[in-house]
């Protein structure tokens, strides 16, 4: 409770959630608890949804004080009525440069990405656009996501039209639930799915997902890549990446991946490091750098890639 008590205040609502929601699970009768989660959804403007946690405490106790006079705020205020008022958009841009091996031409990519939260749903879209070898590729996709129960999900469709090298179309759905919880860390279960459209024909993918989490100080992803390319060969691979809070808004991320990838209307077996950090400039706004080695069968890649997200 303290702990979701303090992101509150600092407005780290997504983790004061967690924090709280672990709280309820402990305790689901905890009062405290319950009227903390009802403010974080209402300091954040999200009054319906602070409405819909509020609920059970106040049919629980019809005369808690406190719960009341949240009731009677949530009443008079108008919309996006927030200390502060906490984003609902945000803003992902970023551009990436790799330099190939052979003296072949250099790769290059811009990335832009608008989404909306609307409670525990959120509505977005991204636009990326590519070039590799002299050709240009500009890839469009859509995508939902938001709880389900005590999981969460997502779907995306997107293509690119008149595409040389990436999906002429392309569907991706996915999701994870909680498999255990202790004091210091939880942990998820999740799978990702794929399938790809191709002018040289389809790739389909499978991606079960372990996510260790130590309470927003560090992470660990474990992951199987399962892969039938355009031929409709079989493939197999892994990835690993992890995460840690170094300093107070600075994020680090290391990662490896030995898996085939589709790239140019080819599966290829690629072996990929990656290393990278997010330094958060204020509770709305973040920049990242990043960069990744790999070495394929016929060329290897190095990239790096700048990003900024905005939040509001």
């Amino acid at each position: 409770l303290n702990l979701g008590l303090a992101q509150i205040a600092s407005r780290n609502y997504a983790a004061a959630d967690h924090a709280l929601e672990r709280a309820l699970q402990i305790a689901p009768s905890y009062a405290d608890a319950r009227l903390a989660y009802a403010r974080a959804a209402f300091f954040r403007g999200e009054l319906d949804l602070a409405r819909r946690r509020l609920a059970p405490l106040i049919a629980a106790n019809p005369k808690d004080a406190e719960a009341l006079a949240l009731a009677r705020q949530l009443e008079t205020a108008p919309p996006a009525a927030a200390a502060g008022e906490a984003p609902t958009w945000r803003l992902d841009l970023g551009g990436s440069y790799s330099n190939l091996s052979l003296d072949l031409e250099p790769w290059r990519a811009a990335t832009l990405a608008l989404s909306r939260r609307s409670g525990d749903r959120t509505l977005g879209g991204v636009v990326e656009h590519t070039e590799r070898f002299g050709v240009a590729d500009t890839f469009i996709e859509g995508f939902a996501a938001g709880r389900l129960g005590r999981g969460d999900g997502y779907i995306a469709v997107g293509g690119a039209p008149d595409a040389d090298y990436r999906p002429e179309w392309s569907l991706r759905a996915g999701g994870s639930a909680p498999l255990w919880s202790g004091q210091g860390a939880a942990v998820r279960l999740g799978l990702d799915a794929s399938y790809a459209r191709f002018g040289v024909g389809d790739v389909r993918s499978l991606q079960p997902y372990l996510a260790i989490d130590w309470r927003g100080r560090a992470a660990l992803v474990l992951r199987a890549i399962n892969t039938f390319d355009e031929a409709d060969e079989y493939r197999a691979g892994y990835a690993v990446r992890a995460e840690i809070q170094a300093a107070e808004g600075l994020r680090l991320n290391a990662g490896w991946a030995d898996a085939p990838e589709s790239s140019e209307g080819v599966t290829a077996d690629v072996q990929a490091a990656s290393l990278g950090l997010v330094v958060d400039l204020n509770a709305r706004q973040a920049v990242s750098l990043s960069g990744v080695r790999e070495i394929r069968p016929a060329y290897d890649r190095n990239e790096l890639t700048l990003a900024y997200t905005h939040r509001f």
